[in-house]
């Protein structure tokens, strides 16, 4: 038994090994404030050819179409008219936001692209969740960080069967156990 619960427990950390450098980072990031705040600076624009197909039935339906088109992995965000009456929406993606205004007057649209660095792409994509997505890209990552959650649960608690079926009595391993469960116990307390 042992030696099947030592396989799950390499192959499920073998398995997390990029999404673990992703957390990671991720934290890095988060405790050092790397990487700037506020909205990164516009790297690129572009205009492109487009007009509105009349068989859309509304502005959210226009604004999937686009992100189809332009081949995004996004998510939809702020659809909405800007003063002109030209349609704006943004995609979040994990590179950055990028913001479409559609001039129907002139048949083209504008895309602003914000790049994000190294640091906030990161963060991006330890923060992508199970929603609603459109994009099959963002929907695989957004399966993949649940999956190694819960590979993570299942590699801590594989771990603490293998140290107690081979070497329980260990000192350090019992000194370990204590600290982590002690420090997980005190952050719980302080943090409700």
């Amino acid at each position: 038994m042992a030696k099947l619960i030592k396989k799950i427990h390499i192959y499920l950390g073998l398995l997390n090994l990029s999404i673990v450098l992703v957390f990671g980072l991720a934290g890095l990031k988060a405790t050092f404030k790397l990487g700037g705040r506020g909205m990164p600076p516009v790297t690129a624009t572009r205009y492109e050819p487009f007009t509105v197909p009349p068989s859309l039935a509304d502005d959210t339906a226009v604004a999937e179409h686009v992100r189809a088109q332009l081949r995004i992995a996004a998510v939809i965000h702020d659809v909405r008219r800007d003063p002109d009456n030209n349609l704006a929406f943004a995609y979040y993606t994990h590179n950055g936001p990028h913001y479409v205004t559609i001039l129907e007057k002139e048949n083209r649209l504008r895309l602003a692209i914000h790049q994000t660095g190294m640091w906030s792409f990161f963060d991006n994509l330890h923060a992508t969740e199970r929603r609603d997505m459109k994009d099959w890209r963002v929907q695989l990552w957004a399966w993949y960080n649940e999956f190694s959650i819960w590979s993570l649960i299942a590699m801590a608690l594989t771990g603490v069967y293998l140290w107690l079926a081979s070497r329980p009595g260990f000192l350090w391993a019992q000194i370990s156990f204590a600290v982590g469960a002690g420090a997980f116990l005190l952050l719980y307390f302080v943090a409700r």
